[in-house]
């Protein structure tokens, strides 16, 4: 699928890019982060390691260091604290990167090769966790929805894939936060029987008319006409409604489109 393999390529990109970056400074770490710190000069102290539940992480010499719930500034200045305290190091500089951001989690759910609970990582985007749980299955819309964790679901944003891959949208990919939900809905349907060479459901694209339906249903048999043809379709209060169609009538999710027999 060609929008699987764009989606792949940026997320590839993107999380190499954000891998390795220096902690932001307003997150505060959390089980089962993973972070890599580094006292200058002293590579005998660099250490990488997981947050613990309890927020611990074992730091050489020193031993555990109660971590959690600081931001990665304030992490630094703890540690070159204690060094300096425990007179292990004069004047230190401590760096902490966090490697992996596992105590945030977001749930990727839908229309996806694996879906579920995934870590993410500073500046993580709606496509780095679409790719994360595998990438979009066969069945997937050209959609996927947004919910905030404290947001109620009429707030939802609903993101045009589509658009976003192909750079036709001005509205910046959005970052995922703790606690979101992506959740990307099975692909929109409609279906053609009556005098068509196959008849059955077929995966409704943006803008399709009668015409371009008629071509994915292999065309008209030899009894088939254009003439007649019949849409049935639910209204705003879930009545159906049939009318007849032209060929450039544009179609909807659901449509049931019925081509009749000539009469000649």
């Amino acid at each position: 699928m060609r929008r699987n393999d764009l989606i792949l390529i940026l997320a590839i990109f993107i999380i190499g890019w954000t891998l390795g970056v220096r902690a932001d400074q307003s997150y505060r770490l959390g089980p089962n982060d993973v972070v890599r710190v580094t006292v200058y000069g002293h590579p005998d102290l660099s250490t990488t390691a997981r947050v613990t539940e309890n927020g611990g992480v074992t730091f050489p010499i020193i031993g555990e260091v109660s971590l959690g719930g600081l931001t990665g500034r304030e992490a630094e200045v703890k540690l070159q604290t204690l060094l300096t305290e425990q007179k292990i190091v004069k004047s230190p500089q401590v760096t902490l990167i966090v490697d992996k951001y596992e105590s945030q989690r977001v749930s990727v759910l839908g229309e996806v090769a694996r879906p579920g609970m995934y870590a993410i990582t500073r500046g993580s985007t709606l496509m780095d966790l679409i790719s994360e749980a595998g990438g979009l299955k066969e069945e997937a819309g050209e959609v996927a929805i947004l919910t905030r964790k404290d947001e109620a679901p009429n707030q939802a944003r609903v993101i045009d894939l589509v658009s976003l891959l192909e750079g036709r949208t001005s509205t910046p990919e959005p970052k995922v936060e703790n606690g979101d939900r992506i959740y990307v809905p099975r692909m929109e349907q409609f279906y053609i029987y009556g005098q068509v060479n196959k008849p059955g459901a077929y995966r409704l694209e943006r803008g399709m008319t009668i015409m371009q339906a008629l071509s994915v249903a292999s065309g008209l048999t030899d009894k088939g006409t254009e003439r007649g043809i019949k849409i049935r379709r639910k209204i705003n209060d879930g009545v159906e409604r049939e009318f007849a169609a032209t060929l450039t009538q544009r179609i909807q999710a659901s449509d049931v489109i019925y081509v009749n027999e000539s009469l000649f």
